[in-house]
């Protein structure tokens, strides 16, 4: 696992471009540079992915739980903003969507399969994507092993 998380860290990580702005569900700008300073869970999703559905409330409770730890969803089907407001409410999302219209730019690749997640550091770094369903206790954990690792060098 630390050797894995180690070569994800040193492989995944990638400058990113945060002078783009994207639109959140609830109608605010925001770019990457918005986050800096915390960590940003960027969270691939769609509504007909079972593990999707199932990280939702660990999501928000990640969320929840953390100051420094913000959240971000991001629906892999590109519904129109008033479908994808609809969707949120009922499946009970309650950190931030990225809407659909405009088409968002996110400078991190769309997955090819899902769940999917990136973790951006405090600084900007881009690790990813984690496949795979995950809880909220084993992105704290693998953010406070990349603090480690970052801390020891």
């Amino acid at each position: 696992m630390r050797i894995l998380l180690v070569g994800l860290a040193t492989l995944s990580l990638a400058a990113c471009d945060n002078s783009k702005e994207f639109s959140l569900l609830n109608g605010e700008q925001k770019n990457l540079s918005d986050y800096r300073g915390d960590w940003l869970v960027v969270n691939f999703w769609a509504e007909w992915c079972p593990p999707c559905l199932e990280e939702i409330p660990e999501l928000n409770l990640l969320a929840q739980e953390n100051d420094n730890i913000k959240v971000l969803g991001v629906s892999f089907d590109k519904l129109p903003n008033d479908e994808l407001s609809a969707l949120t409410e009922k499946l009970d999302i309650q950190y931030p969507v990225v809407a659909t219209e405009p088409m968002p730019y996110l400078p991190m690749e769309r997955p090819l399969s899902l769940p999917a997640s990136y973790i951006v550091t405090p600084k900007g770094e881009i690790m990813g994507p984690l496949m795979g369903k995950v809880d909220r206790h084993k992105i704290v954990e693998i953010i406070e092993k990349v603090q480690s690792a970052q801390t020891a060098n």
